[in-house]
């Protein structure tokens, strides 16, 4: 029998597509990308450039009270590997966002590219 966490995942990657750091890049919408692990994990490794920071846990309240980013935004998410990005874009899909994309794990957005920013 599938976990809790497990049986969220597989509902998640049927409803948050994952997608290339390229797909970011040529979003000609107002979009956002979204750093949710936690800031241990930031201070350990970096981010990506561009992104900002908002931890899983707290992501579907810290947007509703952002002005800036709106349900039409494009809100593309990720994490270490994954899994916690396309819990926290299901979220954000279940509170009103339309346009949610889970760009998976860090390193694979560093490998397509991306440029990495370091916690000062």
């Amino acid at each position: 029998k599938m976990t809790y966490t497990e049986e969220l995942l597989v509902k998640a990657d049927e409803v948050i597509p994952r997608v290339a750091f390229d797909d970011f890049i040529n979003d000609s919408n107002a979009k956002v990308m979204i750093d949710v692990r936690q800031h241990n994990e930031l201070k350990e490794s970096g981010t990506v450039h561009g992104s900002i920071h908002v931890p899983k846990g707290v992501i579907e309240f810290r947007l509703n009270n952002n002005d800036d980013i709106s349900f039409d935004t494009s809100v593309y998410v990720f994490c270490a590997i994954g899994v916690r990005s396309a819990i926290a874009g299901y979220n954000l899909k279940k509170v009103g966002y339309k346009k949610v994309f889970n760009l998976v794990g860090f390193q694979d957005i560093l490998d397509q590219g991306a440029k990495k920013k370091s916690l000062i």
